[in-house]
């Protein structure tokens, strides 16, 4: 088990690293472009298609229009177990070594995580609460820790003594709507899902850096919410009471994990003096349509994959022109569509009927079985549990343009384990090609599996 997770880490990293990186630097630049005409809260959707990429599998796509026309039919290919064998052995260890690396650094930043929110519930826990008047939240004062916001069921505004016991009233109202803003919002449990995302994620670098900015936007909008109605002098105090506590140092003690007033101050006074807003529906319908242009652009591919009926072999004599590699490759005839006879389609039309991809079936060949060795582990780990396990998995897809793997799926497999066949049909998923001629190939490729000598 834990070498097949090597097997999937080794072939998620690399495209989860690119795609995430792709989607945040378009993220953070129409997040600055933006940034003074529209609000914080809604910014923060810029960065969900970077989660979404990463948390999403890779198979997942968009439907196009042109779906490939003829199918790809390989000769069943033989896997047999080799458990004994050293050499399979040695070529599983670099990858349960990364298995290994990836669940102990998971581990510990779950930990961490965890006991950083324990450290803060601790000390919180000896402190008073009292009620402000016209503060609708309890209120903890702590000799030091605060402004923030602590728990997710019960969330409470913690104060420094000093703040709750001066006599700046104006201050006050500032960082209560700070954070009951905080409070509204439940942010709490978005930073806890921002937590949760990195444990599980950690190796995609720019997931790192799209939860800082988040974190960010969060205050921002906060600052938002505060001054919402607050004509210029209001704002004008408001940006004094963030100076003030520039100038006093932090009273939040680090890695506390919490919510709090009094981070990120200069570009939250940067902000509260120059935002200038668009309408509400105006912004509402441009940050919709970029992350759903996000979300369409990290991936799209074919729409299901059509039953072959036929195939494609060496040419004989005398029969249909050859391709570039020396293949004759036959339509399916349930896919062909017939041309209307009231007149001759558009160019469009005739494209989306004719046009065919190529790949030669040794090329197909020679990618998967570069592969062989997940598919090899994902038979023998079924293999400890039922040695006499055997049968066909037949994996139908598509290669796309660019030469990546589309919707990967079981067409009608003979192996009695449903774990098996998951575990190939992703190791399909994941396998690269040398792009195609003339657009999508659809393939299907069934590989007998059988207990070794």
């Amino acid at each position: 088990m834990i070498t097949r997770l090597g097997f999937d880490l080794a072939a998620w990293l690399l495209p989860a690293n690119a795609w995430a990186l792709g989607l945040l630097v378009g993220a953070l630049l129409l997040d600055r472009a933006l940034a003074h005409r529209m609000r914080a809260s809604l910014r923060i959707a810029l960065y969900a298609p970077v989660a979404l990429r990463v948390l999403v599998p890779f198979s997942w796509s968009v439907p196009m229009a042109h779906l490939p026309r003829v199918a790809t039919l390989l000769p069943v290919d033989v896997v047999a177990s080799a458990a004994s064998s050293p050499s399979a052995s040695a070529d599983a260890r670099p990858y349960t070594f990364l298995a290994a690396v990836y669940l102990g650094v998971a581990l510990v930043l779950g930990l961490l995580a965890v006991g950083r929110r324990l450290r803060l519930a601790r000390a919180l826990g000896a402190s008073p609460e009292r009620s402000l008047p016209g503060h609708a939240h309890p209120v903890v004062v702590h000799a030091e820790l605060g402004p923030m916001v602590a728990g997710f069921w019960r969330p409470r505004v913690v104060l420094p003594a000093a703040m709750a016991e001066g006599r700046d009233d104006a201050a006050l109202a500032c960082v209560l709507a700070h954070e009951s803003a905080h409070i509204r919002r439940r942010d709490a449990w978005l930073s806890a899902a921002i937590d949760a995302l990195l444990v599980v994620a950690w190796p995609v670098a720019p997931l790192w850096i799209a939860s800082a900015r988040v974190r960010h936007l969060v205050e921002l909008a906060c600052d938002e919410a505060a001054l919402d109605g607050a004509d210029a002098s209001q704002r004008r105090r408001y940006g004094h009471v963030l100076l003030d506590l520039a100038e006093n140092g932090p009273l939040v003690v680090g890695g506390t994990a919490a919510l709090h007033f009094g981070s990120t101050l200069r570009a939250r006074i940067e902000a509260i003096a120059t935002y200038r807003p668009w309408s509400r529906p105006v912004q509402w319908a441009l940050v919709a349509g970029v992350v759903t242009a996000f979300a369409a652009c990290s991936s799209a591919g074919p729409e299901a994959l059509p039953q072959a009926s036929n195939g494609t072999h060496p040419a004989s004599a005398g029969s249909a022109p050859l391709d570039q590699y020396g293949y004759q490759f036959e339509t399916d005839p349930s896919r062909t569509a017939t041309p209307p006879a009231s007149g001759e389609l558009p160019a469009a039309a005739r494209d989306d009927i004719e046009g065919h991809g190529r790949l030669a079936p040794e090329v197909i060949q020679n990618a998967v079985h570069a592969n062989w060795g997940h598919f090899r582990t994902c038979y023998e780990d079924a293999q400890k549990t039922n040695k006499t396990l055997a049968g066909t998995v037949t994996i139908s897809y598509a290669i796309r343009p660019d030469g990546s793997t589309q919707d990967a799926k079981d067409l009608g497999s003979t192996l009695p384990d449903p774990s098996v066949v998951q575990c190939v049909v992703d190791g399909f998923a994941k396998i690269a090609y040398p792009p195609p001629q003339g657009g999508f190939v659809t393939v299907v490729y069934p590989i007998a599996f059988a207990p070794g000598d």
